[in-house]
Parts: C-alpha cells; sequence; structure tokens
C-alpha cells in the first residue's frame, strides 16, 4: 500500500478507510469529521435551491459505519443531532459532548430551529486529557464559512486545533480515517503531531497534499 503523500510529519492514503484500516499503525488519537447522516434540502421550497445547501447533497447525508469508533479508545468524532446518539453509543465511559456554536448560520423556515450548532463527542482513557485552560470550555463560538478549500464540510482549523490540544501531546501520531481536504492533518502538522489522513475522494487527496507542503503556521 503506497502513500499518496508522505513528509516527515503527514502522511496521506487515497482509498475506503473500512479497506485499509487494518494496515494503519498503533495512533495515539482518532479526529475525524465523517459523512453525516444529515438529510439535505432536495426541492424547490424556501432555500431547496441554495447552492449551499444542494451542494452537500450525496455528501453529508450518506451516514457512516458507527462501529468503525470501536477500535479506538480515544477519539473526537464530528457529528449531527441525526447521528449524535448513534456516536454516543460508541463512547465509553468516559466522554464529553463539545458544540460548535455558529453565529452566522444559514437562514430557515417552515418552522424549523436554525442550524447553528454542531457535536463533537470527544471519548478518552484516563491520563489522556491535556490542553490549557483555554482550550477547556465545552462550547466553541467560531463563525462558519471562510475556508481555505472547496470541500463542501471543511472545518474551521482553530477548533480542530483545539481537539487537538485537548487530545493530544506534542509527538502523538493522529489518525482522521475521513480526511477531507486535510484540516486535521494540518493542525497537527502546526502543533508538532503526526499525522496520518485516508479519503476516498482523489480530488481532496490532492488539495490536502497541496496543504501540507506550506510552512507550519503558528496557532493559537
Amino acid at each position: 500500500m503506497g502513500a499518496y503523500y508522505e513528509d516527515g510529519s503527514v502522511t496521506i492514503y487515497h482509498g475506503d478507510s473500512q479497506e485499509l484500516l487494518p494496515s494503519m499503525p498503533k495512533v495515539d488519537l482518532v479526529l475525524t469529521d465523517p459523512p453525516y447522516l444529515l438529510p439535505v434540502m432536495k426541492g424547490a421550497g424556501c432555500f431547496g435551491g441554495r447552492p449551499s445547501l444542494t451542494g452537500t447533497q450525496g455528501f453529508t447525508d450518506m451516514g457512516f459505519d458507527v462501529s468503525i469508533l470501536s477500535s479506538w479508545t480515544n477519539w473526537f468524532c464530528f457529528c449531527s443531532r441525526h447521528n449524535l446518539a448513534s456516536v454516543l453509543a460508541e463512547a465509553g465511559q468516559r466522554w464529553n459532548l463539545i458544540t460548535w456554536c455558529k453565529p452566522n448560520p444559514v437562514p430557515t423556515c417552515n418552522n424549523t430551529y436554525l442550524s447553528d450548532v454542531e457535536y463533537c463527542v470527544h471519548t478518552w482513557t484516563k491520563g489522556r486529557l491535556f490542553g490549557e485552560m483555554k482550550d477547556k470550555p465545552s462550547f466553541v463560538v467560531h463563525p462558519c464559512g471562510n475556508k481555505v478549500t472547496k470541500h463542501p464540510n471543511e472545518k474551521p482549523l482553530p477548533i480542530v486545533a483545539k481537539l487537538l490540544r485537548l487530545g493530544s501531546e506534542q509527538g502523538d501520531t493522529i489518525l482522521d480515517p475521513f480526511m477531507g481536504s486535510g484540516t486535521t492533518l494540518r493542525a497537527a502538522k502546526d502543533l508538532q503531531r503526526k499525522a496520518i489522513g485516508i479519503e476516498i475522494e482523489e480530488k481532496y487527496c490532492e488539495i490536502a497534499a497541496k496543504r501540507m507542503a506550506q510552512e507550519v503556521l503558528p496557532l493559537c
């Protein structure tokens, strides 16, 4: 199994994570943002024709096999309210729910709540919770948008960096089996961690590889 990209800190594999994971080495932390079980608006209703909503159709709504998480004891997994219960069911006795609150959500109608919150479940073993006091709040207020790639579900780099500081130390190895455009890997490299990413779509492997080739950026 050859790497799509590799440097001193990061290795990227192009392929299906279900097939490649048995060949992966042991890691210290998994941090991932898998496809949500999230139905998107397909009709011509209030916002049905908006690219920001329909552009993710077939990507976010496919879901993923949550049992994949049972292979690890230290992990962060982003999810929506639609699959939050199933992700929590895979968490151990020690877990926390982190919420990303968006001050600029997409407007909604038809008597629905705003899509202004995303969730991230963190489970860890004793002694594996790190970070400074500034990293410990269970909620994050950060605007959506201002993406650096064309990936439809790119997470903000500062949020991912916060999670890495909480769940790992310098020199640890991080795995993202649903790598997307490589935000987890980019944050890991900037924070002096090693990282492995798996992505099934080659166009995102290429985007991630280009991001890895950049110099290490300072993260607060």
